[in-house]
């Protein structure tokens, strides 16, 4: 995807979460995390740690289920022989939240599932900036989660997730796609303080 689609993207999303910071139930804040990322079907391949970075929202339906989009910066990529494949995405995480526990509890498990188009912004090897014209500029996964929201103030919890990534699209781009599917894996464990703009 050009820069021209990442913009308009972003602007979609930065109105859909402007949208439901007007109504009731909605939470907003930082998040930041790690990644323990990989790819698939390169040999001898190792993961890389990562920083991701940016915004966590969340739309409650009910005290039991919401709706979670994020905003993140993801440093992702890979080991392979003595070279090291550095991958860095736009990602715009979309997940159904369960939460268990009653409403107003000061401790509330959770988990969901959902889905993580990406964007990507650069890419290097061994350090060095990378032609991008080989690699896919638009990045697919499955995802899913655990964690948990604790209040530490009011109207303000933390949020601590355990999340995985299964690459659904090549990292390469079509011209350049050979034998099996190239995907981003991810692991990353994050945390955030939403602060809440809502009833509950």
């Amino acid at each position: 995807m050009n820069k021209r689609g990442i913009i308009f993207t972003l602007l979609l999303t930065t109105i859909a979460i402007f949208r439901l910071s007007a109504q009731d139930d909605f939470s907003i804040g930082p998040r930041v995390g790690v990644n323990f990322s990989d790819v698939s079907h390169v040999d001898n391949s190792k993961s890389l740690t990562g920083l991701a970075l940016g915004l966590t929202s969340t739309y409650s339906f009910n005290e039991s289920s919401g709706l979670t989009v994020d905003l993140l910066y993801s440093g992702e990529g890979y080991k392979a022989e003595d070279d090291e494949f550095r991958l860095n995405y736009l990602q715009i995480p979309i997940y159904y939240d369960m939460f268990f526990g009653d409403l107003g509890e000061q401790f509330r498990p959770k988990v969901y599932v959902g889905f993580v188009p990406g964007f990507l912004l650069s890419a290097t090897l061994n350090g060095d900036g990378i032609d991008e014209k080989p690699l896919n500029g638009f990045n697919f996964a499955f995802s899913g989660g655990l964690g948990f929201n604790y209040r530490v103030g009011t109207r303000i919890w933390l949020n601590t997730d355990l999340r995985g990534y299964l690459g659904l699209s090549d990292i390469r781009d079509d011209e350049f796609q050979s034998g099996d599917k190239e995907a981003n894996n991810n692991v990353q464990l994050s945390i955030g303080l939403a602060y809440g703009l809502g009833k509950l």
